[in-house]
């Protein structure tokens, strides 16, 4: 009887533990399985945030700029204002994350919220002073300004700082 060769496992599957092997790892315990839904959660609510806030940002300044003869300042102060001030609508009443009390943390929220407000400004009518008609197109209809975008993105990490480390601290 000749002994029987097998072929080699094609590459793509080489990798993968085999179904024997799949049956035989644990489940994840249920504390494991409720902070990556929990980090899931966060991820989607990161984003979903994101693209109402250029959405807040860019309508209104697209709209002024069309439709008025106001500088690139002030239409930068309102769409950044009215986006600035639905978050903190929604922040303070509704997605309040501290161990402090509202009427603690509103004196520093409300200075930190004006004090991003102006720099989130000035940042987005320096980059439209300088505007280098930086954008791209999802499908045919939905164009994207950068200028908003790396606005967003420049003052993030700045405002994440802020906002968990002095205006909502977490108790130790």
């Amino acid at each position: 009887m000749e002994p029987s060769i097998q072929p080699p496992a094609p590459a793509l599957w080489a990798d993968t533990p085999s179904s024997e092997a799949r049956e035989e790892q644990p489940a994840p315990s249920p504390d494991e399985a409720v902070r990556q839904q929990a980090l899931r959660s966060r991820i989607f609510w990161f984003l979903a945030g994101a693209a109402v806030n250029y959405l807040f940002i860019a309508t209104p300044f697209k709209y002024l700029r069309t439709h008025t003869g106001l500088s690139l300042s002030i239409i930068s102060a309102c769409s950044v204002g009215i986006s600035s001030t639905f978050f903190f609508g929604w922040n303070y009443f509704i997605n309040f994350r501290s161990d402090s009390r509202r009427r603690d943390a509103l004196a520093r929220y409300v200075v930190a919220v004006v004090f991003l407000w102006l720099l989130s400004s000035a940042m987005l009518s320096a980059l439209k002073h300088f505007d280098f008609h930086f954008a791209f197109t999802l499908g045919r209809r939905f164009p994207i300004d950068l200028d908003i975008v790396a606005t967003q993105f420049f003052i993030a990490g700045f405002k994440f700082l802020v906002y968990h480390r002095w205006v909502f601290p977490l108790s130790k």
